[in-house]
């Protein structure tokens, strides 16, 4: 081979190392944009989802608020007391013990501690539910049977589901809650095993 051909086929495998070294620079910088741009979509994601998880903590507030002391601390004084007609002080123990679950499970709940919370308010709610249960059951025994009731006393079952049942709802919430924390979790661990089988073995070996 001449030395002229020689030049000539070291001038083609430079051009073409250099098409190359392009053509690969390019598809790193593409790789890279996209890696940014999804990078970018799950830090939005990841911010409005926090956006509605603190949404939903701070809607558990007024039903605990309302349930969960104001109307608690009424009936609890009520059935220690004797006001509370036919109502043993153990219901009053429930209510006292359920809310204090459900105070918990909230305190819990802001501090993202997800399926701890759900445990304690669900504890709670069935502990407080039951002795509400009891006692608006009793009222209606009572208004059944009659003993001259007024209309206003007629009346006072309603009330009390009124003042007790928003305790469900928190209870609602607190197992949203949790749902949202799983299905998040499931989907990081999809998303990091996804990006494990597709990295390249240099990554993998690295």
């Amino acid at each position: 081979m001449s030395k002229k051909d020689r030049l000539k086929k070291q001038s083609l495998k430079q051009i073409e190392d250099k098409k190359a070294a392009a053509k690969e620079e390019e598809q790193e910088r593409l790789e890279a944009g996209e890696s940014k741009s999804a990078k970018k979509l799950r830090k939005s994601a990841k911010k409005h989802s926090g956006a509605i998880t603190l949404l939903m903590k701070l809607l558990m507030c007024p039903p605990f608020i309302w349930s969960g002391i104001c109307y608690n601390v009424i009936f609890l004084v009520g059935i220690s007391m004797g006001e509370v007609s036919n109502v043993p002080k153990r219901m009053g123990v429930y209510l006292g013990l359920g809310a204090l679950f459900c105070l918990a499970g909230l305190i819990f709940a802001f501090m993202s501690k997800y399926v701890t919370q759900f445990c304690l308010i669900f504890t709670g709610s069935v502990l407080y539910l039951h002795a509400a249960r009891y006692i608006i059951g009793k009222a209606e025994e009572l208004i059944s049977a009659g003993h001259g009731l007024t209309e206003s006393q007629q009346e006072i079952a309603s009330k009390w589901k009124f003042g007790f049942y928003p305790m469900f709802l928190m209870t609602v919430l607190s197992a949203a809650l949790m749902t949202v924390y799983l299905v998040k979790k499931h989907k990081a661990k999809k998303r990091r095993q996804s990006e494990l089988d597709n990295a390249p073995v240099k990554s993998i070996i690295e």
